[in-house]
């Protein structure tokens, strides 16, 4: 009687527990609740930050690269004939840059809903070049859509980073999709038939190393007429700055009560040494010249002049870059690491009135290349 008493109570402890367990939400739920965060306005910096570290998280357990920000420079980089191919690790590392994920995964999915108004009843061919381990910029936006709605390539150099994404898609649920991996270099890729979308953020600061102007110049062309390429534009300045007192400033803003990081610091603005777009992408390269003596091939160089400053102490010489990714979709100074200033310490001293031209050189390390006239 008493062993059957303790069986009793046991089976009885048991059921209340299972009945008080705290059930998890289903991995496709899961990805719903992380993409309506992103989305929302009302979603707070930190909110933002916190729900990106989820996903992160989430696909880390699911395709097996995790985020290292100790990886070795250059350790597992594809070195491509346009540009490096950064490492599935560093990629993934990207992710947690959330100010550049959020703006990105917000001017996707608005670039989808437009394609959809230019394109009705048609199925919209998407292409991800350079997706990365974890396709960051695309996949969660996938459950907003019906399945019939897209048809989306996901492009990546390294296959180690595509079979992630193929073991994420199937942990979230999304096999029905028709979304396909493909291991190819996108400088050189030919899709099968015209895209309604492209979207490749394969790029540093300045455009420099990353191989994002021949990414451009090759996919943009392949776009179905009223297509769409993320992201539609991107500037880089050369400005003189007071970049030390201006960077304090801005690690006095970086917060996340403050949003977006600013400074009062004054720039000369010496003008635009390059602005790439999809439309400009593929005539700029036809208008490459190849220099003997660097034995590389560079877009037209631009000719500029150091003015007179009233106090030129503690000024320096820097690229600065900007991002449209679509329509009111911007990333400014400071706003992600690939909009962070580069300086330019060939420039220095600073001398008033001297000229110099800068031109960007393409090939396997694309950069900028500065010389005096």
């Amino acid at each position: 009687m008493l062993a059957w008493g303790n069986l009793a109570g046991r089976i009885e402890l048991n059921r209340l527990v299972s009945h008080t367990r705290i059930e998890l939400p289903e991995p496709r739920t899961q990805l719903e609740d992380i993409s309506a965060v992103l989305l929302a306005q009302s979603s707070s910096p930190r909110q933002l930050s916190k729900t990106l570290e989820h996903f992160v998280q989430l696909c880390d357990a699911a395709g097996g690269i995790g985020p290292d920000p100790a990886f070795d420079a250059w350790a597992g980089d594809s070195f491509l004939a346009d540009g490096v191919a950064i490492a599935p690790q560093a990629a993934a590392h990207c992710a947690r840059d959330y100010r550049r994920s959020v703006v990105f995964i917000r001017g996707v999915y608005a670039a989808i809903e437009d394609a959809k108004r230019r394109f009705p009843n048609e199925t919209l061919h998407i292409l991800y070049a350079g997706c990365g381990p974890y396709a960051t910029l695309l996949l969660p936006l996938l459950t907003r859509f019906y399945p019939a709605e897209l048809d989306v390539s996901l492009l990546d150099i390294h296959q180690h980073s595509l079979d992630s994404v193929d073991a994420i898609l199937k942990h979230f649920d999304l096999a029905h999709y028709n979304a396909r991996t493909i291991c190819a270099d996108a400088c050189t890729y030919r899709h099968p038939c015209s895209l309604h979308l492209v979207v490749s953020e394969t790029m540093q600061k300045s455009l420099e190393q990353e191989p994002q102007f021949a990414v451009t110049a090759q996919l943009a062309p392949q776009l179905h007429e009223g297509g769409i390429f993320i992201p539609g534009k991107i500037a880089v300045r050369l400005s003189l700055a007071q970049i030390d007192e201006e960077q304090e400033q801005i690690l006095d803003t970086v917060d996340f009560g403050n949003g977006a990081p600013h400074s009062n610091s004054d720039h000369y603005d010496l003008g635009s040494v390059l602005t790439l777009t999809p439309e400009a992408a593929l005539p700029l390269l036809q208008a490459a010249v190849f220099h003997e003596e660097h034995g590389q091939w560079e877009l037209p160089p631009v000719v500029f002049e150091i003015p007179a400053l009233h106090s030129p102490a503690g000024f320096t010489a820097e690229l600065f870059t900007r991002i449209q990714v679509y329509g009111a979709h911007w990333l400014e100074d400071y706003d992600a690491e690939i909009t962070l200033p580069q300086r330019r310490t060939d420039l220095s001293p600073l001398v008033a009135g001297e000229r110099w031209e800068i031109g960007y050189q393409l090939g396997g390390y694309p950069r900028f290349d500065i010389r005096r006239v």
